[in-house]
């Protein structure tokens, strides 16, 4: 079910009785991007946030932070393209999960609201604040269409890490490897060199 909701909460007040929002989404680097203050790309092993190909984070919905932010990660700006691959629970003081998204993005809640259920823009300080979000937020994409449960499912949509199928033209490919260092993109042309040395071997 794309959407659920406790029994019981629809009668309730949203924005009183959710304190936390968890995101998960696939964090696809042709999709999404971390941008420092200088307006640099981050590199694939400096992303904040993600492990084994997925962005996670919690938010306190009262105070507008980022609860597993660190300091050494900075003033960041991320924007992920995301579609309908994210999932999203909103939790009681408690951190007990009361409703459920796995669909498009509730941009009436997370930021950018004109983006129609497609981004998320944040802008992040080094103590986790997000500068853009809302100040009054809209819970309806919670509620509107979402199944009454008893309890609600944990699972989360993950995309397959190893098994994900990528293909680049040239000018792409060479544009990801001199973004890479130096070092990275001397041992990737020994390697490429190397190669090639073999496979002549091989025709002859």
């Amino acid at each position: 079910m794309a959407k659920q909701i406790l029994i019981g909460i629809k009668e309730k007040k949203l924005s009183e009785v959710a304190h936390y929002l968890m995101i998960y989404f696939p964090y696809n680097e042709e999709m999404c991007s971390y941008m420092d203050a200088w307006m640099g790309e981050l590199y694939e092993n400096k992303y904040p946030l993600v492990a084994k190909g997925m962005w996670s984070g919690i938010i306190n919905l009262k105070t507008h932070k980022l609860l597993n932010w660190k300091p050494e990660y900075g003033d960041l700006y991320l924007q992920a393209k995301i579609c309908d691959s994210g999932t999203y629970f909103l939790l009681d003081k408690d951190k007990k999960a009361i409703c459920k998204i796995a669909d498009y993005v509730p941009n009436g809640l997370v930021p950018e609201s004109e983006d129609c259920g497609d981004y998320i823009r944040l802008r992040i300080n080094n103590d986790g604040t997000i500068e853009n979000w809302p100040e009054n937020p809209d819970y309806s994409d919670f509620i509107e269409g979402s199944e009454s449960v008893e309890r609600i499912d944990k699972d989360i949509e993950e995309e397959p890490i190893l098994d994900t199928k990528v293909e680049f033209t040239y000018s792409q490919l060479m544009a990801k490897l001199l973004r890479l260092p130096k070092f990275l993109q001397l041992e990737i042309g020994k390697a490429l060199v190397a190669n090639v040395s073999e496979g002549f071997e091989e025709d002859e």
